[in-house]
């Protein structure tokens, strides 16, 4: 079929067999980056930006079905000129709703999360494709009628497009929010003790069946006593034991509920689980009582919440086991691991401080 003048379309040679599906590479990176996001293959900063929803829907299942949506548009795009079209909507739809994750990352959590801003750099690269192919494609010579008719469809695929990328930024702006149970409850910081506003963090982390850990224990309080008089201090749990799974709830919401106790109420746990692997909350508020403590549960989303915290700071700084400390300065960069009840101790701490602080 003879093709409208000046009009892309099915194009002879490297144009009609390569352009069409340049923007594969970009959909395909921004699909890998998606998976790799809903496994919990993310950076400590990925926590806060996890946790929002597009109108209730998770983001990274959301981004990855898109990303297939946008790879069958691409592989289609050869056959007609309507699965081009669609790409296009496609890629400039999820380029609105990008910009408004990125205005969020920057004014509303504070930081950025890398992968999060992979993809958006996969979608802008997917559109940049898009128009660069349009433009080579596009024969603007025509004169008189024919010209006409190739103004007044660029004119049109520029319509759909810019309002494509309208949708996206309204749409997003309407439903990129984190539930109420996130965003008036538990978030990182909740879980820090020491100044709010200290570059350095010290994560403790540890299983509470581990023998190791349990060895590590006493040097772990007391190191920590002391760190947290000058960096902030979070504890982790790695439940290498899947009976550690049981107090997990439990040592949650001490840390958020009661700090000033916290560390008592920690040995508190501990010698509970001497006692027992499947504690109930009369045995764990027993276990407490004798510190004036009461036992407030949290939410079920609130547990899930720092459990995908606690794994993205275990991704990032590749901890191999438990007990470990990481001693993290997000000011100059460095990190500091200790791992083993043999480095493990009051002094290494305090000296890991120091050095990743340049102090």
């Amino acid at each position: 079929m003879p093709e409208t003048p000046g009009i892309p379309g099915r194009r002879p040679g490297w144009r009609g067999a390569v352009l069409p599906y340049l923007p594969m590479a970009p959909i395909a990176a921004g699909f890998l980056l998606s998976v790799l996001d809903w496994v919990g293959v993310c950076t400590e900063a990925c926590a806060e930006a996890s946790l929002y929803r597009f109108f209730g829907v998770p983001l990274p299942p959301l981004g990855a079905a898109y990303f297939a949506l946008c790879g069958a548009a691409c592989l289609a795009s050869r056959r007609h000129g309507f699965y081009r079209m669609a790409l296009a909507i496609l890629l400039f739809g999820g380029l609105g709703s990008e910009i408004v994750f990125i205005w969020i990352q920057k004014y509303a959590i504070g930081h950025w999360c890398p992968m999060c801003v992979g993809i958006a750099f996969c979608v802008a690269g997917g559109c940049a494709l898009i128009v660069w192919e349009y433009i080579i494609d596009t024969d603007f010579r025509p004169a008189g009628a024919e010209r006409k008719i190739v103004m007044k469809r660029i004119a049109i695929h520029a319509a759909l497009v810019l309002a494509a990328l309208l949708v996206g930024l309204g749409t997003s702006t309407l439903g990129l929010k984190k539930p109420d149970a996130h965003a008036a409850g538990l978030t990182p910081d909740k879980l820090a003790f020491g100044p709010a506003d200290s570059s350095v963090v010290v994560f403790i982390v540890s299983d509470w069946f581990c023998p190791a850990c349990r060895v590590a224990e006493p040097e772990i309080l007391k190191g920590a006593r002391l760190a947290m008089k000058q960096v902030k201090v979070v504890f982790l749990d790695y439940p290498i034991h899947r009976e550690t799974l049981n107090f997990v709830p439990y040592n949650l919401s001490f840390m958020v509920h009661e700090k000033e106790k916290y560390l008592s109420i920690r040995e508190a746990l501990s010698a509970l689980s001497r006692k027992t692997k499947e504690p109930t909350p009369a045995d764990v508020q027993s276990a407490v009582s004798p510190l004036g403590v009461k036992y407030v549960p949290l939410n079920f989303s609130d547990v899930m919440s720092a459990g995908q915290y606690a794994n993205s700071v275990l991704q990032q700084f590749q901890v191999p086991g438990t007990p470990a400390v990481v001693v993290a300065d997000s000011k100059t960069g460095k990190t500091k691991k200790l791992n083993g009840s043999s480095e493990i101790n009051s002094d290494n701490i305090l000296r890991s401080i120091s050095e990743v602080s340049g102090n």
